[in-house]
């Protein structure tokens, strides 16, 4: 199945475990005893679409009301004071000057005449207890067309190991396939999955987006810095290069990134205040990113160029480094582009901070239903529709079937009709 799942920084924590929640604490967030919710004698018999409607209903118009008046009171106490905020970058503020006739110019000077290039991917996993396939695939698009496709697939292959003893063979196989999860499941303990599926895709975007167009500005999907590429997988090569990519991005300077999801609630709580056309500047790259720098492990040695301009440092001092000297020019905001979607997450150069906005927000109004750039939306299509689908599905369901193995080495659910 495709992973298309939603870019944010923040790194995926599937293991993580969830703060305790008191009886009383639950009761305060739902309006009902834990007691009660478990008492199935209290839960309706079958679906009462009447009820729940009015239900439904209810409570969406009471929370709307609630954060209408959080908005209004942050506009008037909250945005005047942002940039006085201990630690704001010198950029932090307000910003309401865009109007259509800047979002015209944006779309004529720019957007439409090819200046803003876009490259998006996707993985497909199929995974089985014989074997496990990742295809990694990714586009560069710009409204001029599109730009051109890569892809790769890597072939896992836990068993392929020639040892003389049969014994030793499987003993060695248990070991390893008993460090990783079950079919299909994220285990972040396995970090060869993890570097395949997300640290690769990632590397790969921004790759292509440096080396293969002549656009001006570089419009990204997510992060700049994204979790997976710092921490490599633990891999210490893979953060190197990585890092390496990213700074020659952010030294390029014209380029805009947008998240799909914000990462942080505060961020929302600013931008739902907005009004179209509108952004705020909150704070850097480095704010975003050093709270699971620190955290961030490497297993063995680099066996790459470790030298940053002529100075061997450690992985540990590469990602450090970049944290402090690279990340720290990276401003983050959020705008609102229509009045009906919700508002973006968007990380840009301080040198060009205002273009780049306005690029983002130039983009969105082109999707008013979300409010989020229209041509991230085509690479990601365009992704799809080369790599996604069943295609890899198929072709390895089809290698299984001549083999005479059918669907035995997957899961029940992985062989479902679709």
């Amino acid at each position: 199945m495709p992973d298309f799942r939603a870019r944010t920084d923040a790194p995926p924590l599937p293991l993580s475990r969830p703060i305790a929640g008191t009886s009383d604490a639950f009761e305060e967030y739902f309006g009902e005893s834990l007691g009660d919710t478990l008492d199935l004698g209290k839960w309706r018999e079958g679906v009462d679409l009447v009820s729940e409607y009015a239900r439904i209903e209810r409570e969406v118009e009471q929370a709307v009301a609630f954060e209408g008046v959080q908005e209004r009171r942050v506009r008037a106490a909250v945005f005047p004071h942002i940039a006085l905020k201990d630690g704001a970058p010198p950029e932090a503020g307000f910003y309401d000057k865009l109007t259509l006739d800047d979002i015209a110019a944006v779309h004529t000077g720019l957007l439409f005449n090819g200046g803003v290039a876009c490259c998006d991917g996707t993985v497909q996993l199929h995974d089985t207890l014989a074997l496990t396939v990742h295809q990694i695939g990714v586009c560069l698009v710009a409204y001029t067309g599109n730009q051109g496709s890569w892809s790769t697939r890597l072939y896992r292959r836990d068993l392929r190991e020639e040892k003389p003893d049969p014994v030793e063979t499987m003993l060695a196989l248990l070991e390893r396939r008993g460090r990783r999860a079950g079919l299909n499941q994220p285990d972040r303990r396995d970090g060869l999955s993890e570097l395949a599926q997300r640290a690769v895709m990632s590397f790969a975007e921004a790759k292509v987006l440096l080396d293969h167009t002549n656009a001006v500005w570089r419009l990204g999907h997510g992060s700049p810095a994204p979790y997976q590429l710092l921490a490599g997988a633990g891999n210490p090569d893979m953060a190197i290069e990585s890092i390496k990519v990213l700074r020659r991005m952010i030294d390029h300077r014209k380029f805009v990134y947008v998240a799909s999801e914000a990462g942080d609630r505060d961020y929302l709580q600013f931008g739902q205040a907005l009004r179209p056309l509108e952004y705020v500047v909150i704070g850097t790259l480095r704010d975003r990113i050093e709270g699971f720098v620190r955290d961030i492990t490497f297993g063995g040695k680099p066996t790459v160029d470790a030298n940053w301009d002529g100075e061997r440092l450690s992985p540990a001092q590469w990602v450090l480094k970049f944290q402090n000297e690279i990340a720290s020019q990276v401003l983050v905001g959020v705008y609102r582009a229509s009045a009906l979607a919700p508002p973006q997450v968007f990380y840009a150069h301080r040198e060009h901070f205002e273009l780049a906005a306005a690029v983002a927000i130039a983009d969105s109004v082109l999707l008013p239903d979300r409010g989020f750039p229209m041509l991230i939306d085509l690479a990601d299509r365009a992704c799809k529709s080369v790599y996604g689908g069943g295609s890899l599905r198929e072709l390895v369901d089809a290698a299984y079937a001549r083999c005479g193995a059918g669907v035995r080495f997957g899961s029940e659910r992985q062989n479902r009709p679709n």
